[in-house]
């Protein structure tokens, strides 16, 4: 769980985070790269560019149906990282990691 900030900067929300930097990226830095996850429904039925439904949230402990959402990829200082949830589903995670990769033109080799 970390306080992710409006995108006009108004104030911050705290929600759930999936961290998508990998540990030997940012073991020496204050930040890691994170994905925000939303519960508005309107993601998760109707999902949009960079937007991942998850299908296995109960098991990460979430409570409601979830969104990770490339499209708002931000760094957060790891002093703002308040809990720990569970780890994705391998599903979850490759549908997570092909769609950063279309938002940065990355092809797999």
């Amino acid at each position: 769980m970390v306080e992710v900030p409006f995108s006009d900067f108004s104030g911050t929300k705290r929600r759930p985070a999936l961290i998508v930097s990998a540990d030997t990226f940012h073991r020496t830095l204050p930040d890691v790269i994170a994905c925000p996850i939303s519960s508005q429904a309107r993601f998760y039925r109707r999902p949009g560019a960079g937007d991942c439904p998850l299908g296995a949230w109960r098991q990460v402990g979430l409570r409601h149906p979830s969104t990770a959402r490339v499209s708002k990829l931000l760094a957060i200082d790891k002093a703002i990282v308040r809990k720990k949830l569970g780890v994705l589903s391998p599903d979850d995670l490759a549908k997570v990691e092909t769609s950063i990769r279309q938002a940065f033109g990355l092809q797999r080799r």
